[in-house]
């Protein structure tokens, strides 16, 4: 299994501090993507599911990722995951007048950093907001390299990292390693068990949430060549101290006229027991490419580290 990937921070300045009535990332990610609709779109008149540019517009790619039912990924599904993963700091409300975020390109869609790019500024010259807050561009970065090389104009050249499992020093498969890892939900996590939104889960729901986000990003934007069995109901590990709260968030969709409920879990939790290297491998995964539903809108951010 393996999946490139590209992470580019960008900096946002306003001409005057602003309140967020609601996180940040719900704003940059309609922001971007009403822009980049509006950029993209050839066919404004004709919905994404039934449009012949599907496939190749930027938009379309991104934000609707839409797949033929008879896929060999989800079958009978016709979305899929988008390759797209957004990131801000901090997650919840605030007021600034500077804004950092993150924005993680899967796969292809490293391609069209340049429209993402575009679709900001245009979101930047339209303003954030009922206000029409304005903001301008004042970095854009990969790691500590700026791209931005003058106003209209970004490095595009720089190269993809990569994600892969297993790597050469990767133990056997059958061999555990025994941990205690602290797990923070650094914005809130929303997964399905049983097909319902859950405020608990097991060690086992866990993995194989992780498990399932994780071979449909590698068979979607990577390889994924169906070596890794499926983790089992009861892994060696458990989940031995649980802090998590669910908190409610709302977001109003301006393209679906309506509000979304995007609330999840926030906390910490630790996990002990004996970790296989491949569920080992799952957790880093999560902490570079985020768990659960609606990414693209910042949830689902974790950090791991062990215990001492």
């Amino acid at each position: 299994m393996r999946l490139s990937y590209k992470k580019v921070s960008f900096t946002l300045a306003f001409t005057q501090k602003i309140p967020f009535p609601v996180p940040p990332a719900f704003v940059l990610r309609s922001v971007v993507g009403s822009q980049l609709r509006r950029l993209c779109c050839v066919s404004p008149k004709t919905r994404c599911t039934e449009c012949m540019s599907s496939q190749s517009c930027a938009y379309g790619f991104a934000f609707e990722s839409i797949l033929p039912k008879d896929n060999q990924v989800l079958k009978g599904r016709d979305r899929i995951s988008h390759p797209l993963i957004l990131e801000t700091e901090p997650f919840d409300r605030l007021m600034t007048d500077s804004l950092d975020f993150q924005l993680i390109f899967l796969g292809a869609a490293v391609t069209a950093l340049p429209y993402f790019y575009s679709a900001l500024q245009d979101g930047g010259n339209a303003g954030v907001l009922k206000e029409r807050y304005p903001f301008r561009i004042t970095d854009v970065r990969d790691g500590s390299r700026s791209l931005l090389l003058h106003e209209h104009t970004l490095d595009t050249r720089s190269e993809t990292s990569l994600w892969e499992y297993p790597v050469e020093h990767t133990e056997p498969q059958e061999q555990g390693i025994r941990k205690t890892l602290m797990l923070r939900l650094r914005s809130p996590l929303r997964f399905k068990t049983g097909g319902r939104y859950t405020g608990t889960f097991s060690a086992g729901e866990l993995a194989l949430s992780l498990h399932r986000r994780a071979q449909t990003l590698c068979s979607q934007y990577g390889l994924n060549d169906g070596s890794v069995p499926v983790p089992g109901s009861a892994p060696g590990w458990e989940i031995t101290e649980n802090h998590l709260a669910w908190q409610d968030y709302t977001h109003y969709s301006a393209r679906q006229k309506q509000p979304m409920h995007l609330g999840g879990l926030t906390g910490h939790l630790t996990l002990s027991g004996v970790f296989t290297p491949y569920e080992y491998a799952l957790l880093r995964f999560a902490e570079l490419f985020h768990a659960g539903k609606n990414t693209a809108f910042g949830l689902g951010k974790i950090d791991i580290w062990e215990k001492g």
